[in-house]
């Protein structure tokens, strides 16, 4: 009698330990897809402020095992700058990171991979833009030089970068010759030089 017992529990233990494997293996796959997912469409939206759907992780890169830079809340808003097949490049505390594009409120048009591909033999016709072609994507805001004013105090920077040559401040209100946006930062004439800025600072339409 205690060894048909015996054979009995070990087999309800067995039974156990795989219930409790398996349930673990199912929370650990899931806590992998709280940040994005692979999609065969993007957003061709401009870059541009957008709203957070639910709370979701700022990462370092296109990864969900990368480094997290901080932690957006249902209904903050971040600088949306292009989407990648479900990351999201966008602009966070001053940095670039990266995020779930299925988190983000993006007003725009998606397109599959199909178009994607066709896209660069479409936009290629003209002489002067084939060396550039490569380097712009459909996303960058294009504008005629105008004069645009400052949203709030920013440097103006020597290059495309948060870590370049201050060349100067612009304060809140002060007026400056805006060139093109490339991603978040805006290629100004600042003094008679050429200067960037972040875009969000600038009021540009």
């Amino acid at each position: 009698m205690n060894n048909v017992m015996s054979k009995k529990t070990t087999k309800l233990a067995v039974a156990t330990g795989l219930a409790l494997t398996l349930a673990f293996t199912t929370v650990a796959a899931g806590a992998f897809s709280v940040d994005a997912s692979a999609q065969t469409t993007h957003y061709t939206a401009k870059p541009q402020m957008v709203t957070v759907k639910s709370a979701v992780n700022v990462r370092a890169s296109e990864n969900a095992s990368s480094k997290v830079l901080g932690t957006l809340k249902k209904g903050e808003k971040v600088y949306f700058v292009k989407d990648n097949y479900g990351w999201s490049k966008v602009t966070y505390k001053g940095k670039t990171g990266y995020v779930g594009t299925r988190f983000l409120n993006i007003p725009g048009t998606q397109a599959n991979s199909a178009k994607k591909a066709t896209t660069p033999k479409v936009a290629t016709p003209t002489k002067a833009s084939t060396k550039e072609a490569p380097k712009k994507a459909p996303a960058v805001q294009k504008t005629t030089t105008k004069i645009v004013t400052a949203k709030s105090t920013v440097y103006v920077r020597a290059s495309e970068s948060k870590t370049a040559k201050i060349l100067g401040t612009l304060k809140k209100g002060e007026k400056v010759t805006f060139v093109e946006d490339n991603y978040g930062w805006s290629k100004v004439i600042y003094k008679g030089k050429t200067g960037y800025v972040g875009t969000q600072f600038l009021n540009v339409k």
